[in-house]
């Protein structure tokens, strides 16, 4: 009898209790079910154990197939100086590059080791950076020399190209602390002043002083220059004298008075001022 057509179809799923009798009766019903399910159980784990060895003929096969198949990749019999054009092009236009591995130029020495050359060894990808500055009296050592050594590492990487850097800190604010006399950021940077043609600093300006300080001699191909500080402005900003500046973005929240900035107005092509003036007045 098929279990389908079972006398004890209606007391399923309920709390009837069988009688000794009944309990016999249900016993002799399943023996042939019973049965039947150990049969298919054992052809589902035969077909199981058959389908893993196929599984590994399988994969065995894919990877030489694989392996044969990216030799004739298009992408492969693209010349390099294509490939380093695509790679420009993934760059961001808004903004310099960002240190993150998940976007360009880093993500792209990721894919394969093939570019990982090209892209190591492209100046022009590693020409622009973005850098926001870790808190220095809070942040673990190890920490700090690890993201030291990844602008190190950037900076090398551009060489010999001209920059363009951004450097952002909202966090660090040294007063007198006897560890820091200068901005750790500014002394890193220094070996690279001689390349820096566009430069951008949002922060405490007081912090950046020693930068603001350097002249022509320092920061020869200097062409865009833009702050952002919501505190006092140095008085002292050789950087405005720069005989190579054409481009100036200064927004502070400090008094200033705007025609008395040591600029070289002749030779200025574009400037945005946001400032207070010396008389309360916006401009």
């Amino acid at each position: 009898m098929s279990l389908a057509d079972s006398p004890f179809v209606d007391q399923l799923h309920t709390n009837y209790v069988p009688s000794d009798a009944e309990v016999l009766e249900i016993r002799s019903l399943l023996v042939e079910p019973t049965d039947e399910l150990v049969r298919i159980d054992t052809q589902i784990e035969a077909m199981e154990i058959a389908l893993g060895q196929l599984k590994e003929q399988r994969a065995l096969l894919r990877e030489p197939i694989d392996a044969h198949r990216a030799l004739i990749s298009p992408m492969r019999r693209v010349p390099q100086d294509i490939l380093l054009e695509i790679f420009f092009s993934c760059l961001p236009t808004e903004h310099n590059a960002l240190m993150d591995p998940a976007e360009a130029p880093l993500v792209l020495g990721r894919i394969c080791r093939y570019w990982r050359e090209v892209v190591y060894s492209a100046p022009m990808l590693w020409s622009s950076v973005h850098i926001p500055s870790p808190s220095y009296l809070f942040t673990p050592s190890n920490i700090l020399l690890g993201f030291g050594r990844n602008v190190e590492a950037w900076l090398e990487r551009s060489a010999p190209c001209p920059l363009s850097i951004s450097v952002f800190d909202d966090q660090n604010f040294f007063g007198d602390s006897p560890r820091y006399k200068e901005h750790p950021l500014v002394i890193q940077l220094s070996p690279v002043f001689l390349r820096l043609r566009h430069l951008e600093l949002t922060g405490d300006a007081e912090l950046f002083r020693p930068l603001l300080q350097l002249g022509s001699e320092d920061l020869p191909l200097l062409k865009r220059l833009s702050i952002s500080s919501e505190e006092n402005f140095p008085d002292c900003t050789n950087i405005f004298q720069i005989l190579t500046l054409e481009d100036v973005a200064l927004s502070i929240f400090s008094a200033v008075d705007p025609p008395s900035l040591s600029f070289r107005w002749a030779q200025l092509t574009k400037l945005s001022l946001q400032c207070f003036s010396v008389w309360g007045r916006g401009w």
